[in-house]
């Protein structure tokens, strides 16, 4: 019989019986391919899936907490400012493309990208920037003069309770004049940044007063301390009293304040015992009170009374000066006032009961001791016809920023040697007023 001879097949099985070596699988169209690399070595295979399992398991026990962690302290949610005219009429832009809203004496909201123009020569307003969360207060305003051209970039708080991040606000000033009242709440720091074309702000906890034209960005600190970065990259911090300029072609530079205030503690941030002293007149009824308060972001001076009508009260806060203005040629009184109620109509039957006002005892040249002073108040007189003099009327419940005109020229006549005093007083039968930043200029 003749023998046949195995195919090589049949040859390369046989050899894979006798060594031992894995038979390889049938390819499609008669071709060979070799087994898995895993059923070569099953346990190599099984160790890289546990390693690569326990690296992810490592790298999510990092990862999430890390991630949670950031979404808690950096996730924020988008507020809205609070914009009020006290004169005038303001145009709020929302948007880019939007179409200007005139705003009167009404509050009206206004979102981050919104536009804030004050163009009319005697327009003045109020940007209430952000409110805390557990008392609702303001921490922060812009009050807004003639010519402003203003935008809200970025208004912001934590989105969660938890979060260590302050509350955030960037306004961009592309022209005009602003003061800038910032303050912090308990719970978090309010963080403020201005941007102007020569440069950017960041503002701590105070008061600022800011003008931007075509030659340069203008700045006072009357209090708290800001940090200016200009277009070149150089840095200048300013505090209390300091003020700085910049063109943004050169470097921001310091400059020397040659106007002087004669009023010590006038923006209450200090004792009062060193400053102020109080008084009340309210002969057998209740009489009215004086208390400092935070409100919008600043310290002011609430003056109260709620009680029985028909009768003559008064109080008030006064500060002895005793300064020398001799040498100055310039002498101005500003303040800024918010009436809330007045129960007499105008300033009373005398024109002498103001919900505010502000009186002067000077000396002058002559050495005579006389009184300038200035009302305000909001309820026109039960007579239309009859004038209130020497007074301004003011909208209700928004912040009013009043400046005199020089002293010297309109007491020029009897022009002041020497400045005795200074009282700031609320008088009727029941009234509620504020004062804040009050400023008596000397240059």
């Amino acid at each position: 019989m003749t023998q046949r001879t195995p195919s090589v097949a049949q040859q390369y099985a046989m050899s894979t019986d006798i060594t031992g070596t894995p038979q390889s699988t049938h390819a499609a169209g008669g071709r060979f391919a070799p087994l898995a690399r895993w059923r070569v070595n099953p346990e190599r295979m099984a160790w890289m899936i546990l390693l690569i399992s326990f690296a992810l398991f490592v790298i999510l026990l990092i990862a999430v907490p890390l991630t949670v962690n950031y979404a808690v302290n950096h996730f924020t949610v988008a507020e809205t400012a609070q914009l009020e005219s006290t004169q005038g009429t303001l145009l709020l832009y929302p948007s880019v493309n939007a179409e200007p809203i005139a705003v009167t004496t009404q509050q009206t909201d206004a979102g981050e990208g919104s536009r804030i123009l004050a163009a009319d020569d005697s327009t003045q307003g109020t940007v209430g920037l952000m409110q805390d969360e557990d008392s609702g207060e303001l921490l922060g305003s812009v009050q807004l003069y003639p010519g402003t051209d203003l935008v809200l970039t970025r208004l912001r708080r934590p989105f969660f309770d938890r979060s260590k991040q302050p509350y955030q606000v960037q306004i961009r000033l592309d022209k005009g004049q602003a003061r800038i009242f910032t303050n912090s709440s308990d719970r978090r720091p309010l963080s403020v940044e201005l941007i102007t074309p020569q440069g950017v702000m960041e503002l701590t906890s105070g008061s600022y007063n800011i003008a931007v034209d075509e030659e340069g960005a203008d700045m006072t600190v009357r209090s708290g301390e800001a940090v200016f970065t200009d277009l070149t990259g150089a840095r200048q911090i300013a505090v209390a009293g300091d003020g700085l300029w910049s063109t943004g072609d050169t470097s921001v530079v310091k400059v020397a304040i040659t106007e002087r205030n004669l009023i010590r503690n006038g923006d209450f941030t200090q004792s009062m015992a060193d400053s102020w002293r109080q008084y009340n007149i309210a002969p057998n009824v209740e009489n009215g009170t004086v208390s400092i308060i935070e409100r919008d972001g600043r310290r002011v001076a609430h003056f109260n009374r709620q009680g029985e009508e028909g009768v003559h009260t008064e109080v008030g806060i006064f500060q002895e000066l005793n300064e020398d203005v001799n040498v100055f040629d310039e002498l101005v009184i500003q303040l800024d006032v918010r009436l809330m109620y007045q129960s007499l109509a105008g300033a009373g039957y005398l024109n002498s009961e103001f919900p505010l006002r502000i009186e002067i005892e000077y000396v002058d040249i002559y050495g005579k001791e006389l009184r300038w002073g200035h009302g305000f108040y909001y309820r026109d007189p039960d007579d239309v016809t009859r004038s209130v003099p020497d007074s301004s009327k003011i909208p209700a419940y928004n912040w009013y920023t009043y400046q005199s005109p020089n002293l010297m020229d309109v007491l020029a006549e009897t022009r002041p040697a020497r400045i005795n005093s200074l009282r700031i007083y609320a008088s009727g039968h029941n009234y509620q007023s504020m004062v804040s930043e009050i400023y008596l200029l000397a240059q």
